[in-house]
């Protein structure tokens, strides 16, 4: 019976465990989320009513992860950039690209399918460093909320859906 006992014991400690590990990982985990819209380009945009959102999250090691979605656009992406330091009364010049062009950036190209443009991937501190950012000042930026979103095509160059990152 004791035996028994102490093996029931060791189970629950090892799912205990188990279960603790995520915990700790989520625990160093910082969140930022964009609604994307047409409506927050301090620009007119041609034949859009493009709405989306962003999702970025910072874990214990540094590594940024990120996901932007919009539906809606007028066409296909031909960039999407995280643009700042600027609140979402001002423009800024390109921080970083999530795909297309300036180049260096996370991917070469966007992709559209079925009108829907979707990207997910990680910043890493290697392409930062290419890009001469340091990563505390993009970590300052973001906690700040000057950073936003902005989603390019062919129809409205300057941006057709924009969203400012904010802190969770």
């Amino acid at each position: 019976m004791n035996h028994r006992f102490w093996r029931f014991a060791i189970l629950i400690a090892l799912v205990v465990a188990a279960f603790s590990v995520p915990a700790t990982a989520l625990a160093g985990k910082k969140v930022y989320k964009a609604a994307l819209s047409t409506k927050n380009e301090l620009h007119d945009v041609v034949d859009s009513n493009a709405r989306g959102r962003g999702v970025f999250a910072i874990f214990a090691d540094g590594q940024l992860h990120f996901q932007v979605q919009v539906r809606n656009l007028s066409g296909p992406v031909t960039g999407a950039h995280l643009h700042g330091p600027a609140t979402a009364a001002q423009n800024a010049g390109v921080l970083v690209t999530l795909c297309g062009n300036p180049q260096p950036g996370v991917y070469a190209t966007c992709e559209t399918t079925d009108g829907v443009f979707s990207v997910d991937g990680v910043i890493t501190s290697q392409l930062l460093a290419q890009l001469g950012l340091k990563p505390k000042d993009l970590m300052e930026y973001l906690d700040n909320g000057l950073v936003y979103i902005n989603v390019h095509t062919a129809q409205n160059p300057a941006g057709e859906a924009r969203g400012q990152l904010i802190p969770q």
